[in-house]
């Protein structure tokens, strides 16, 4: 939640309070200045982050010593790491979970890597890549992590449940983007598969045996049929025969 006046009011004291125990001083307009480019972060996360330039830094306070120190300021990935994160979704087997700003940096990288320039790619990536973020964090902006699927379903169900686990996605999103779990075989279920099973062995040995039988039939009137065509070629041996007979 922003910063409400009198969390404003508050941190501007612990702000001189800390330029003092580092042995400098902020002018009001300038305290005033840091103030309201905080304000953005939550209290506790600027106390915190006071807190460590006390114990850590010497000499003058700066608004970008604090931000190094505030968590969700530094909540985008870096240039290279979101760099290999490009490179990962060009895999079409790959999930990945990526920012607004990693697929808007790769737009531009895309048609050099294409060309075969991995490393014009890289430097092309970085820039563009570094002034996304520059301008998500001039708004206030924090990073909104969004996947993008491969076809690989156990890449997919592990990079989504590691998102899940780091509060990049939430868990309902992520259960709909997996399907359903399996639900375990019960007795009922084994008995109905049989069931099924046994009447498709049914079908197919009657389907057999129907063929059997008229594979049989066919054989059975061609064995006729040769056995009329030899009856008749003696008929015809015989009446010749005897014609021969009766000329003689």
């Amino acid at each position: 939640m922003p910063l409400t006046r009198d969390d404003a009011e508050q941190l501007l004291e612990q702000l001189y309070a800390t330029a003092e125990v580092l042995g400098s001083e902020i002018k009001p307009a300038a305290a005033t200045l840091m103030i309201r480019d905080l304000r953005n972060y939550e209290r506790a996360e600027v106390e915190q982050a006071l807190a460590r330039c006390r114990a850590e830094i010497n000499g003058r306070l700066t608004l970008a010593a604090i931000l190094e120190r505030v968590p969700s300021a530094n909540a985008y990935l870096s240039a290279n790491e979101a760099w290999a994160l490009a490179l990962a979704s060009m895999d079409e087997a790959e999930t990945v979970v990526w920012t607004e700003e990693i697929a808007k940096a790769l737009g531009v990288a895309s048609p050099i890597l294409t060309e075969g320039d991995k490393v014009g790619a890289r430097m092309a990536f970085i820039a563009a890549y570094e002034r996304e973020v520059e301008q998500a964090k001039a708004k206030g902006s924090q990073p909104s992590w969004k996947p993008s699927l491969g076809h690989d379903p156990q890449r997919r169900e592990m990079a989504l449940q590691e998102a899940a686990e780091a509060g990049k996605l939430p868990a309902p999103r992520v259960e709909a983007l997996l399907p359903p779990p399996e639900k375990p075989v019960t007795e009922e279920g084994r008995a109905q598969v049989r069931e099924i099973t046994n009447h498709l062995r049914d079908l197919i040995a009657g389907r057999d045996q129907e063929a059997a039988r008229r594979r049989e039939e066919q054989r059975q009137k061609q064995e006729a049929r040769r056995q009329e065509l030899v009856a008749q070629a003696e008929q015809r041996m015989r009446e010749r025969n005897n014609a021969t007979q009766r000329r003689a």
